[in-house]
């Protein structure tokens, strides 16, 4: 199958790599990239080929390491279609799934990127890693809608989930490892060797195991999860919050040609 914003390759024996691939506009994530990975996650989880797999992001046009800069908001104003139900599929479907993901966060890895990488079971990261949160700095709203605020809760705790959206922190790789949001650090130009080793290391265990592994302790957080998930869906209403991501985008895109337009905090 054939993709115009990611690729999906196979870069060794039973694991696959996703790279978010759009480097004009630091990979930032249009409703025809989502939808692409949407398809991909898919066929990784059914290909009994694959038992573990990687998520990472093509790099700027100037060689720098880039993860993806989020949701792109230009790409809304343009007219390509978000669906606002299937950023929460894609993340839960990476966070469901019974085989190990890796996301590989180097450079720039903001907002919507992040909530991709938080649904990863496993986030390594690069010295250039800046990794930020930036929906109540860029949206008016501290509630990711593909589920942030409860990933990065059950990551890194409350002070530092708070920390992240409330002043819109740009977390460094040393920072990235001290919280728990990642497992380890590693300079750039090693950083994705250092990912497929640790891949291909889970993808020889005996799948079966690793796939009871996976789903005893996905399944221990499950309800928490869930409940944290619907809560943010009810939060958002409680404070009269009916816009869809894409409506609030086309404010924001709006705002910056007339502030008199801009929306504001729910």
């Amino acid at each position: 199958m054939s993709y115009e914003y990611i690729l999906v390759e196979r870069p060794a024996k039973r694991v696959a790599s996703i790279t978010l691939n759009h480097p004009p506009r630091l990979n930032a994530i249009n409703g025809d990239m989502l939808r692409e990975l949407d398809r991909a996650v898919r066929r990784i989880e059914r290909d009994d080929e694959v038992r573990a797999w990687l998520l990472t992001g093509a790099p700027r046009p100037d060689g720098r390491p880039c993860f993806s800069a989020g949701v792109d908001l230009k790409a809304i104003n343009e007219g390509v279609r978000l669906d606002r139900h299937i950023g929460p599929r894609v993340t839960n479907a990476i966070d469901d799934m019974l085989k190990p993901s890796i996301a590989v966060v180097d450079g720039t890895a903001s907002t919507g990127a992040i909530e991709l990488a938080l649904a990863c079971d496993f986030r390594l990261v690069g010295e250039g890693a800046a990794i930020s949160d930036w929906h109540l700095k860029h949206l008016g709203s501290g509630v990711g809608s593909w589920g942030s605020p409860a990933r990065w809760l059950s990551l890194v705790g409350p002070a530092v989930t708070k920390e992240m959206i409330l002043t819109a922190k740009v977390m460094n790789a040393e920072e990235a490892v001290a919280t728990g949001f990642a497992t380890a650090r590693h300079p750039s130009e090693a950083l994705y060797g250092h990912a497929l080793d640790m891949a291909a290391t889970m993808a020889g265990m005996n799948p079966d195991g690793v796939s009871q592994a996976l789903a005893h302790i996905q399944q221990s957080g499950a309800r928490e999860r869930d409940h944290a998930l619907t809560l943010a869906t009810q939060v958002r209403q409680w404070f009269g919050s009916q816009e869809t991501f894409g409506e609030r985008a086309q404010k924001v895109m709006a705002a910056r040609k007339d502030p008199a337009q801009r929306p504001k905090s729910d």
